[in-house]
């Protein structure tokens, strides 16, 4: 009955009678979602699958199904990482909804088991159940942004889009037409009237990324789109208005950016009106196996492995990059290997590396957004680049300089 449903509903079913064929399957493919009876019959039953699944295919959401449900079962089974648990009998749309929503999330779990991420995702999770402005807090590399689709998956915004604009990586000049858009003529070489982000995330969520980064300017304009749920555009009288759900992150500690003032306190309340913070790596080594294991499976390196003393190492490493750094190193040794185990001669841990490195690391990203923005310009201006500095908002020798300096 479910294999005709599912199947009627669009999707491509692979369906098995028993719990060793299961894991038969998951031992040889990847499925972008799990839906198990936890009775079934044989030595391994639905909870057996959720255990291998885990440990084969971290990411894959399961949803199990019982008419024996009880409390504690279904306790047992969220503790072991199902992503939902569902009692015959069931409303068939009621089950079809849960299967539509747990794929659209397949790929974007973060991923670990540590007390300090499951409590983060269990207080996102109600966080994701109110109205409330969310506010992401944590260090460079934990995963804010990934948090942040999470709770846009677990909302009613859900069937929107999700929009991500990176604060700190937009000129404070450009940035205001990017989030509320422009109108014609607002400025030279505004040659069309251009939608903002707020406009594009209509239905759904826009994450403001960096939003310490925001100037005095802007900050006054993003607490009065929170406070009263309407702007205008660049340029413009008219008056729009919004529905778009809004989740901020940041890196520094936005608390001292208010003391000092460097950043409104009122937007600072506002934007945090249900913060939920992600705890650096460090504190956190006990997800770096989990980790490790996801990012050798996601690259295509299944069957490389990793070294007891290697796994060690990992551990014992502070990971000033975090989430970040650590897929670098472990992609990186992955790479190396001949044998495709990885020990720890070839990793490549620098216990030098300090916030320079980290610096460094980021001037480089935002060099390549800076490229991207000047290229899209010239490509927007048919390579005219008297225009190109125009719709940039820079002088035209500023913009030779860094063509030259970008090698463009």
């Amino acid at each position: 009955m479910l294999t005709t449903a599912l199947s009627e509903d669009g999707w491509e079913v692979t369906a098995v009678s028993s719990g060793t064929d299961a894991v038969r399957m998951l031992e040889t493919g990847a499925f972008d979602i799990l839906l198990s009876d936890i009775c079934l019959p044989g030595n391994i039953d639905g909870m057996d699958i959720l255990k291998k699944s885990r440990e084969l295919n971290h990411w894959t959401p399961v949803i199990l199904m019982t008419a024996f449900g009880t409390v504690n079962l279904a306790v047992e089974a969220m503790k072991e990482g199902a992503r939902d648990f569902i009692t015959k009998p069931f409303d068939l749309d009621e089950l079809l909804a849960l299967v539509r929503r747990y794929s659209h999330s397949a790929g974007t779990d973060i991923i670990g088991s540590s007390p300090s991420l499951l409590s983060t995702i269990k207080r996102a999770s109600k966080g994701a159940g109110t109205d409330l402005n969310i506010l992401v807090l944590g260090e460079s590399g934990t995963g804010k942004e990934l948090l942040a689709r999470m709770i846009h998956l677990d909302s009613v915004c859900s069937d929107g889009p999700f929009i991500p604009v990176n604060c700190a990586a937009i000129p404070p000049d450009l940035l205001e037409s990017e989030l509320f858009g422009a109108e014609k003529g607002a400025y030279t070489g505004a040659d069309r009237t251009r939608k903002g982000r707020f406009e594009y995330a209509q239905g759904g969520t826009i994450f403001l990324d960096e939003v310490g980064d925001l100037d005095t300017s802007l900050q006054g304009k993003l607490l009065r789109v929170l406070q009263e749920r309407e702007y205008t555009r660049v340029g413009g009288t008219e008056v729009f208005h919004t529905n778009a759900r809004v989740i901020s992150a940041s890196n520094r500690e936005l608390k001292t950016e208010t003391e000092e003032g460097r950043f409104r306190k009122d937007l600072f309340f506002r934007i945090g009106e249900f913060p939920v913070t992600l705890s650096p790596l460090r504190d956190r080594s006990e997800d770096i196996a989990d980790l490790t294991k996801y990012f050798l499976r996601q690259s295509g390196y299944r069957e490389v492995t990793v070294t007891e003393d290697a796994m060690n190492k990992l551990k014992a490493y502070s990971w000033p990059g975090n989430i970040r750094q650590l897929r670098s190193i472990v992609l990186r040794a992955a790479a190396l290997v001949d044998d495709k185990i990885i020990d720890t001669e070839i990793l490549e841990i620098d216990e030098a590396v300090n916030e320079e490195g980290l610096l460094e690391e980021s001037a480089r990203a935002a060099k390549l957004r800076e490229g991207e923005m000047i290229r899209k310009a010239l490509r927007d201006t048919n390579g005219n680049r008297k225009k190109a500095a125009e719709i940039l908002r820079i002088s035209y020798r500023t913009l030779l300089s860094r063509l030259k300096d970008l090698d463009i």
